[in-house]
């Protein structure tokens, strides 16, 4: 199977403006949660957010066009350069509320009284991402709850790992909108200030939004441009418990198989993991979940790498969680510095797994997702080296 790395990064969220602030708000547990200026919060459970700095009135546009212009001027290249490699190069755009506004103007109009069709168009957000970025091979749309953005990254290893493209433009934007957080209100599943993954007190989820690319090539590909080369797409796996559509299988069985058939993907067994990104979204049922999963992947390893969660920074960003989370991870490597959890207090089971150490040497670390609907997904970046 070829290589697939990373030769560059765009990424826009909460608290941060690009990939190295980013990494700034991650390292020094700089919260990006706080009181929302979007949209008018009366009614719901909380008024704390993790809301982008943007200005227009389209929020996921805006997401698309600043993270996806870093992520080509980091990659080295133009619209222009990807066009040029025709079929050869695909988008992946992984998504869950980018056109929830359809949905909410169906309401309004519905509760009105007036007649409207409500036609939600997630694909329309990707062929524009298709088009901004030049790019004439397939486009690709992962919805799988808040699996979308790891999902999306998986399929462009595989697709790239095959032979069937030689480089990929991967990512997703999911925005802030008054659907998700009614909703997740209605569920009382969010949290009542900031929210503390793998945490005893953990109450709820902070909702956020963002935008994050990656520029994703077979390595020879790389190669030949001279690219930057920031890390490489190791191993991937994706599942579904089939338990229930908002609450997780509870064992962490099916969990547990996914990150197996990850690491078996990857051909690297658990010990070999120095980080792990889970999906810690700060609610009781899915955190511990994805605690017990962990358990039966290490319960015979003598130690267990740091985990810790990036929606304690930036509020949880829907379908397109994974995509800014691989961003982090992937900056985390760069710089040795771990990913902290500044709510943390009282971690779950009192478990030393979710302790920051001053420094972190990643050679492969693991980016967990997992949704509702029972939708599951990891996946393992390694250090590039020149040897495999």
């Amino acid at each position: 199977m070829r290589r697939v790395v990373i030769t560059g990064i765009g990424a826009v969220c909460a608290g941060a403006q690009n990939k190295e602030e980013l990494e700034e708000i991650c390292a020094e547990g700089k919260v990006g949660i706080k009181k929302c200026s979007a949209f008018d919060t009366a009614g719901l459970s909380t008024d704390m957010f993790g809301e982008a700095e943007l200005s227009s009135d389209n929020r996921c546009y805006e997401l698309i066009e600043k993270a996806g212009s870093q992520m080509l001027y980091d990659a080295g290249i133009s619209s222009s350069y990807i066009s040029s490699l025709g079929r050869r190069c695909r988008l992946f755009f992984g998504t869950l509320m980018a056109d929830s506004d359809s949905y909410t103007k169906h309401s309004k109009a519905k509760a009105e009284g007036r007649a409207e069709n409500c036609l939600c168009d997630m694909n329309g957000y990707a062929y524009y991402a298709a088009g901004l970025f030049g790019v004439r091979g397939s486009v690709n749309v992962c919805s799988v709850a808040c699996a979308s953005g790891t999902s999306a990254a998986g399929m462009a290893l595989r697709y790239i790992s095959s032979g069937r493209c030689d480089a990929a433009v991967v990512g997703g934007a999911d925005p802030l909108t008054l659907l998700s957080a009614y909703g997740f209100n209605v569920l009382r599943a969010m949290s009542s200030g900031i929210c503390s993954p793998f945490d005893e007190n953990r109450d709820g989820i902070s909702i956020g939004e963002c935008g994050a690319f990656f520029f994703v090539e077979e390595l020879e590909h790389a190669r030949a441009r001279g690219a930057h080369i920031y890390c490489e797409l190791a191993g991937f796996a994706s599942g579904n418990d089939a338990y229930h559509i908002t609450s997780p299988e509870p064992s962490g069985k099916e969990a547990e198989a996914t990150i197996r058939r990850a690491l078996e993907s990857a051909d690297i067994t658990a010990d070999k993991l120095d980080y792990i990104n889970g999906h810690g979204t700060g609610t009781q049922l899915n955190d511990l979940m994805e605690k017990k999963a962990c358990d039966l992947v290490f319960a015979e390893s003598h130690q267990r790498p740091y985990m810790s969660s990036t929606k304690a920074l930036t509020g949880h960003c829907m379908g397109s969680s994974g995509a800014i989370e691989l961003a982090s991870v992937i900056m985390s490597m760069q710089s040795c510095r771990p990913i902290v959890m500044p709510a943390l207090k009282d971690p779950i089971e009192g478990s030393e797994m979710f302790r920051a150490p001053a420094r972190i040497d990643i050679s492969f670390a693991m980016s967990n997702s997992f949704a509702f609907g029972g939708s599951s997904a990891s996946l393992i970046v390694k250090r590039y080296t020149e040897e495999q």
